[in-house]
């Protein structure tokens, strides 16, 4: 659990960081987080908190989020792999209907310039083969262990759909 008070926050918050996406889904209420425990977790802190008579913190409006560690860590592994080495892969891949390998937030998408390369490639079974790669580039990154086979994926898209639909913008692309 981590206490946090940034000035671009209007209430302090605390995150309890759980391992997994899927032990964060109990928290949830749908789309949000399940408002009776967040309560439950903010009484508890207060609880804590109060033992003490000067304790320190802003508790006016506190918030309270749940998030996962191992897909940040995934993230964070991710972000280790260096341009120079997709570089390296995108010459291994040899693909001359390859344009770009997206990544964002730890997605990697592998842009084709057509939507009709990415149906021939994803039929061949191109993208098995591609992640397989990505994977053995990533894996030495991955300091916690997170990473396998049933946890990461990759994408195919193509420059033409991000050209037509997304105004060639990343921002929109990943928004």
């Amino acid at each position: 659990m981590i206490y946090d008070r940034r000035n671009d926050l209007h209430a302090p918050r605390i995150q309890v960081i759980l391992e997994r996406r899927d032990e964060v889904q109990p928290f949830r209420d749908g789309y949000n987080f399940d408002q009776k425990k967040q309560n439950a977790i903010a009484l508890q802190f207060l609880k804590i908190i109060n033992r003490q008579t000067d304790h320190g913190y802003d508790v006016e409006g506190l918030f309270v989020v749940f998030s996962a560690f191992a897909p940040l860590a995934l993230q964070e592994a991710d972000s280790k792999i260096s341009e120079k080495e997709i570089e390296s892969l995108k010459r291994r891949i040899n693909n001359p209907e390859l344009w770009e390998i997206s990544r964002c937030f730890g997605q990697v998408t592998f842009m084709l310039y057509t939507n009709a390369q990415v149906g021939k490639n994803t039929a061949k079974g191109i993208k098995a083969k591609y992640k397989s790669m990505y994977l053995e580039l990533l894996k030495p990154y991955d300091e916690f262990g997170y990473l396998s086979e049933g946890n990461f994926a990759v994408d195919f898209d193509s420059k033409q759909n991000f050209d037509e639909n997304f105004k060639s913008n990343w921002f929109y692309y990943y928004k």
